[in-house]
């Protein structure tokens, strides 16, 4: 069935495809995972089209839709929104992309999935709109990302002063031993994007809950690997 389609989407990564053409996978509010063949920037036109599809840019798309292609065209495409510090900000940058690798990574859905959609879009935009405290922003997006994986955990510390973390059964649960960075994921365990960035650690409680929460992405999903954007800034976790 071939269909006229329109949807804004989020662009998740491009590929250049042959001398001068893109393939660009863009999770989309209305259709969940699309890829589109870009075609080629001869013309100014087409250039700034090219533009339009870099990781993190979030467009309005309209596109004939064939059921028989992996690659969709794109027949109309402009900015959504216009990020300005996220795309030239070294650290938010990078943040940016890693969790843009992380979503690519784990979801795998062609069908509408809105809450999902808007939870993406809403860490790109608080990503876009502070100043300071962004690692705060990654933690939370990685976490919470849990919730439509399938996998978020529980808190079963009962407020316990002292807390320790279950990888397996994925829970927290009551700890004779002072563990900060278990302390440190019950707090973003029940933060939400406005309130996270009020968190504060040390940079030792911060590496131990970072390493705990890609251990607990390998735990659950397959293949799982460290983003490769973190390692070029590796500083920002130190």
């Amino acid at each position: 069935m071939n269909v006229t389609r329109k949807t804004e989407g989020i662009v998740l990564r491009s590929l250049k495809y042959q001398d001068n053409h893109l393939i660009a996978t863009v999770y989309t509010e209305a259709y969940g995972m699309q890829s589109f063949l870009i075609k080629g920037y001869h013309s100014p036109r087409a250039r700034r089209r090219h533009s339009f599809f870099q990781p993190l840019s979030i467009i309005d798309l309209v596109y004939f839709y064939k059921e028989t292609q992996q690659l969709q065209k794109v027949n109309e495409s402009h900015l959504s929104l216009l990020l300005h510090s996220v795309q030239s900000h070294p650290v938010k940058l990078s943040i940016g992309l890693a969790m843009m690798e992380i979503f690519y990574d784990t979801v795998k859905e062609e069908e509408e999935n809105r809450p999902l959609y808007h939870f993406l879009r809403s860490c790109i935009l608080q990503l876009e709109q502070s100043e300071r405290r962004l690692v705060q922003v990654f933690i939370f997006f990685l976490l919470h990302l849990t919730k439509f994986l399938g996998f978020f955990p529980l808190d079963k510390s009962q407020q316990a002063p002292r807390v320790t973390f279950d990888l397996k059964q994925g829970c927290l649960l009551p700890a004779e031993d002072d563990q900060p960075a278990m302390r440190l994921l019950r707090d973003f365990l029940h933060s939400s994007l406005h309130t996270c960035q009020q968190i504060s650690f040390d940079a030792r409680s911060k590496r131990q809950l970072l390493r705990l929460l890609f251990s607990y992405y390998q735990h659950y999903v397959p293949g799982f690997k460290y983003p490769q954007t973190l390692r070029v800034f590796a500083e920002i976790f130190d």
